[in-house]
């Protein structure tokens, strides 16, 4: 790893994450999800999938509407951008994307601790979820808001959707740290 840049470190661990999303999510059914499928004897629409898995208020505000009417890579996109303006407010950082999640959540000197960082398993977590936040931007945020004929089917829309969510679940349990405790 010596030379490689400090922003290429950790995609093993990004690519290894989201595996086990996907296994997660392929546990509970939503390896397959059409637009309604037959559940118990029931038919289970994608409104209703998302409703029952989007729970952060903030991602279902800026992303129901958008999934409701089918605009699945722009309801992907405002529930990312919405999880970046929530982490440079909570932060109180003026840089944004994955440079703002580099500095936010830093294994090294975080402003935002997932944990005490009092072990090596919580630094490898502090760690893990920095690239995933950074990676979120670059590279689910970013190509949405810049290519304008992406379109993200309803299974990619909700898995990412998952994610935002989780992500922000995350962010809501982090703690600001004061310059005394960002060094370890």
């Amino acid at each position: 790893m010596t030379g490689m840049p400090q922003h290429s470190r950790g995609y093993g661990r990004w690519y290894g994450l989201a595996a086990g999303l996907q296994r997660e999510l392929a546990e509970i059914g939503l390896d397959r999800v059409q637009a309604s499928r037959e559940v118990d004897g029931g038919t289970l629409s994608l409104l209703h999938t998302f409703d029952k898995f989007i729970t952060n208020p903030s991602i279902r505000e800026v992303s129901r509407s958008l999934f409701r009417d089918n605009y699945y890579a722009r309801a992907v996109e405002e529930a990312f951008k919405c999880l970046n303006n929530a982490v440079k407010s909570k932060s109180r950082l003026s840089i944004d994307g994955a440079d703002l999640m580099r500095t936010a959540f830093s294994a090294n000197d975080p402003v935002l601790g997932l944990n005490n960082l009092s072990s090596r398993s919580e630094k490898d977590e502090q760690r893990g979820y920095m690239d995933i936040f950074a990676g979120a931007m670059t590279g689910i945020r970013n190509p949405r808001a810049h290519d304008h004929e992406l379109n993200d089917d309803p299974k990619v829309a909700l898995d990412l959707l998952v994610l935002a969510n989780h992500l922000m679940d995350k962010l809501n349990v982090a703690t600001k740290r004061n310059k005394g405790q960002r060094r370890r």
